[in-house]
């Protein structure tokens, strides 16, 4: 009884061919089916993702292409930039999306998002914090996104809560001028102090007792 033969067992050639006249999206379930076609199916090409993100399952299931990773990717991967007007699906300028993460860890040789970016994903507001550097929900005031992420803007506003509580701790135990004549010194620099020494030696001298005096 002969053995029955699979798609494994064709000819290198022979699946190479197949793979040539298959979508993107069965180049890409092929491939994840199994370790030799992995190894030997090529990946689909920037082209031919664009043309996979404007198939009827690329609409039901919201894919888009990245032109850097060369994956399809769903809408939350993307900035509400990258896929609207003219970088939306079969825009003029489709081509040129790229997809968060490759925004972040941009490949040698390409400009992506610095410090301070705002990026705004399906309406909410993120930022490459100015403070951290983090990738965090950015922080905002009377509505409109800062450059400071929320956990940096809490820790600014802690810290200023407690350097206004030292304030007025000092307050109470010196007194302020309008309680007080005197007002509290500012600490001496260390050229006054230095100072102060040498005019201490120098009163010294001056004043002590002369050779031969009783």
């Amino acid at each position: 009884m002969s053995q029955a033969s699979t798609i494994c067992g064709l000819p290198t050639e022979i699946l190479l061919i197949i793979a040539h006249h298959l979508d993107a999206f069965s180049l890409i379930w092929l491939q994840r089916s199994c370790q030799l076609f992995r190894g030997m199916i090529p990946s689909p090409t920037h082209l031919e993702l664009m043309e996979a993100e404007t198939t009827q399952f690329g609409f039901q299931n919201d894919l888009y292409a990245c032109r850097d990773c060369l994956r399809l990717r769903p809408r939350a991967k993307f900035a509400d930039k990258m896929v609207k007007r003219k970088k939306g699906k079969m825009g003029v300028n489709a081509t040129e999306r790229w997809c968060v993460d490759c925004g972040l860890n941009p490949r040698p040789g390409t400009n992506r998002y610095t410090a301070g970016n705002i990026i705004t994903i399906l309406e909410e507001s993120y930022v490459i914090c100015l403070d951290c550097r983090n990738f965090r929900e950015a922080a905002s005031e009377n509505g409109q996104p800062l450059a400071v992420c929320q956990v940096c803007r809490r820790e600014r506003a802690r810290m200023r809560a407690e350097q206004a509580e030292r304030r007025a701790r000092r307050r109470e135990e010196w007194g302020s001028a309008s309680d007080s004549d005197e007002i509290i010194p500012p600490s001496p620099t260390s050229s006054e102090e230095y100072m102060e020494i040498v005019q201490a030696e120098a009163d010294m001298y001056m004043n002590s007792p002369g050779a031969g005096s009783d």
